[in-house]
């Protein structure tokens, strides 16, 4: 039995799929030479950057709606403080309480709409 000739079969590995992906001069160059820098053809790198990059969402209307109430607190707190600068801290601690309770509200909601 002779030895086998020609290339090994590429398998589960090979790669027929392609994505048309269009740049500009400049962009173009800065990708060839950030390839020659990693010892990369343009095409590694630029696939290593696509399966590794961290893309963030968009965000939903509820969590917009949900960054604008949060916003809205902002001057609540600004009004608290001045009033515990001038009288006290006292005197405002439950109106504190109860924005910073609103905050945490807020911000859990937003954690959870990001878990799923």
């Amino acid at each position: 039995m002779g030895k086998p000739t020609g290339r090994p079969p590429l398998g589960a590995a090979k790669r027929d799929r392609q994505i048309k992906v269009s740049f500009n001069d400049t962009e173009f160059d800065i990708i060839d030479i950030k390839a020659s820098r990693a010892g990369l053809s343009r095409s590694e790198y630029v696939r290593a950057g696509a399966l590794n990059a961290e893309v963030s969402g968009v965000l939903s209307h509820e969590e917009k709606m949900l960054l604008y109430e949060l916003k809205k607190l902002g001057p609540n707190l600004n009004q608290i403080a001045h009033h515990a600068n001038a009288g006290g801290y006292l005197p405002v601690a439950a109106k504190a309480e109860n924005i910073v309770d609103c905050i945490a509200g807020f911000i859990l909601k937003l954690k959870n709409r990001i878990k799923t």
